[in-house]
């Protein structure tokens, strides 16, 4: 499996938000995490990279 660890990216501060994602949508400037198990959560920003090699993303907040 593919899943990401997101985090977000504010005035330099990396932070880990999630781990264990396997989907990501945007809505209305907010970027909706669903993780493997069925949780989920909404993160204020745009999503500035995804990379499969590192299993990670970066929401730029």
């Amino acid at each position: 499996m593919c899943e990401l660890t997101v985090y977000t990216l504010k005035g330099g501060v990396r932070e880990k938000v999630m781990e264990s994602v396997v989907r990501l949508m945007v809505h209305d400037g907010k970027v909706i995490l669903e993780g493997i198990f069925g949780d989920s959560m909404e993160v204020e920003g745009r999503i500035s990279e995804v990379n499969i090699m590192s299993q990670s993303a970066t929401i730029i907040g």
